[in-house]
């Protein structure tokens, strides 16, 4: 899971920037983003099972999904609504057999952020329907003129992707 210090001082990080009181238990430290994605999904997936995400997204991302026999479906995005899914796209989208929601802030490759009050939403969506939220978070620092934000504050079980090497 990593150094108990590191995950330690992970944890800190999350409740001095952001007031996220995020236990160091939760935090399990990989050898690079896409290791912690193979590692949420791995946990999280069953053949069958459907993923969301935004259409353009990460390409590797579907990938991904598709080693654990699951599926994706891309919600399609445009610059109207900044290259991110909305809460009604992910309801009308939810079937039987959807597992989850995995989208990017800031987005790879679009750059756009999700503002919090749509992550809100995003996330209330996605916990009425008792699914999981992954959240890449790896170009968090990487914000011009607006704060940078968390999924945690948000959705507290959210699994959140970040990464150092950004």
């Amino acid at each position: 899971l990593g150094l108990p210090a590191l995950r330690e001082a992970i944890a800190g990080h999350y409740r001095e920037r952001f007031g996220v009181d995020l236990s160091p238990e939760r935090v399990v430290v990989t050898p690079g983003a896409s290791g912690a994605l193979m590692l949420a999904l791995a946990a999280t997936t069953d053949p069958g099972d459907r993923w969301l995400m935004p259409d353009p997204t990460y390409p590797s991302n579907r990938h991904l999904v598709r080693a654990f026999e699951g599926r994706v479906e891309g919600l399609p995005v445009s610059a109207a609504q900044a290259y991110q899914p909305t809460a009604e796209q992910v309801a009308a989208a939810w079937g039987e057999r959807t597992r989850g929601l995995m989208v990017a802030s800031p987005s790879n490759p679009t750059g756009t952020l999700i503002a919090p009050a749509q992550l809100s939403a995003l996330a209330a969506t996605v916990r009425a329907r008792r699914g999981v939220l992954i959240v890449d978070e790896i170009y968090q620092g990487l914000t011009y003129g607006v704060e940078a934000s968390t999924a945690l504050q948000h959705f507290d079980d959210a699994i959140v992707i970040n990464s150092f090497s950004k």
